[in-house]
């Protein structure tokens, strides 16, 4: 009796479980490579976000550092030295107070500075307007800040200057430089241009038309500066500037008397430079999805403070405290 050959294989069934075993372990393969992907790509702008970050605050701390704030000139010596010369020459007797204009101006000495048509209103807007302090100093409000700073021009600002190459407000070298900081927003009309926007888009009329959003560093010459505002040149000086970073949404600034943190500070009226400045900056966050509303809970925050090496505490404030008895 002859045996029958008996070949062992795989039945149907087992095959389609075997590749239905296959697809369920290439699907989670694929879920975690892609997981990783995305996990890396947030860490990565994360990273990025942060060095953008520390290099704004370190733009800002500089300027706000080098800010310049001049003390009036105190003529009591100059007065004191009139009258003695005036009693030794044996001419009559000069007063003991402060000296006069006559005699101050033939010192060649000002009795008061020279006046500079200031635009301190309590709603600055640097997007639409700027504000020129009497004597260099500081201005700003909640969201936007404008100071006077000083600093020996570079080379290549000659440079640009012999060779024609600034097509904006006729900027000159100089030691007093007006530098404000504020965010543009997106698509504002006569707004500050990104260079990198042409290269994004074919039609360059639209890049020229709608600018992006983003934080705006604007530095002039301060007469330059003055020279704009006073002479109704405002458009082309909301058209001045650097975009620094498109990224930053959204600025804030508060300014420290020694006491209280206020929102808004203008060295004119308090006349003298704010002890620190604390600097908030809001950059979308890279772990939240793009959404078409932009809320707290979307936006990530970094602080930073910087002391001003050239302010001192307010005198009124000094008085109020004595005669309180604190």
């Amino acid at each position: 009796m002859r045996r029958r050959l008996q070949i062992s294989a795989f039945t149907l069934l087992e095959l389609l479980l075997t590749l239905s075993m296959s697809v369920v372990l290439m699907a989670l393969v694929g879920g975690a490579m892609q997981f990783y992907a995305r996990d890396m790509n947030v860490r990565d702008l994360d990273i990025r976000q942060t060095q953008l970050a520390a290099a704004v605050m370190q733009m800002l701390e500089d300027d706000l550092r080098a800010t310049l704030h001049t003390e009036p000139v105190d003529t009591a010596p100059l007065a004191e030295l009139l009258a003695a010369t005036a009693s030794v020459t044996g001419g009559e007797e000069a007063p003991t107070g402060d000296a006069s204009a006559e005699d101050l101006a033939a010192a060649g000495i000002a009795d008061e500075p020279e006046t500079v048509i200031t635009d301190t209103t309590e709603t600055l807007d640097l997007q639409s307007g700027v504000a020129v302090l009497e004597t260099p100093g500081l201005i700003g409000n909640q969201y936007q800040i404008q100071l006077d700073l000083s600093r020996l021009p570079r080379l290549e600002e000659y440079v640009a200057l012999l060779d024609g190459s600034n097509t904006e407000i006729d900027d000159v070298p100089s030691d007093i430089k007006t530098v404000a900081y504020f965010v543009q927003q997106a698509d504002t009309l006569g707004g500050v241009q990104d260079p990198l926007q042409q290269l994004l888009t074919d039609d360059t009329t639209l890049a020229d038309t709608q600018p992006a959003g983003g934080l705006v560093r604007r530095s002039l010459d301060r007469a330059a500066t003055a020279y704009a505002s006073t002479n109704g040149n405002l458009i082309t000086l909301n058209q001045t500037g650097e975009l620094l970073a498109p990224e930053i949404q959204g600025i804030e600034f508060q300014y420290w008397d020694g006491l209280t943190w206020q929102l808004e500070w203008s060295s004119d009226d308090y006349g003298e430079l704010p002890l620190a400045i604390q600097i908030t900056l809001y950059m979308a966050d890279p772990r939240v999805e793009a959404t078409s509303t932009t809320t707290s809970e979307t936006l990530r925050t970094f602080k930073h403070i910087v002391r001003l090496p050239m302010a001192k505490m307010i005198e009124e404030e000094e008085e109020e405290l004595s005669e309180a008895g604190i």
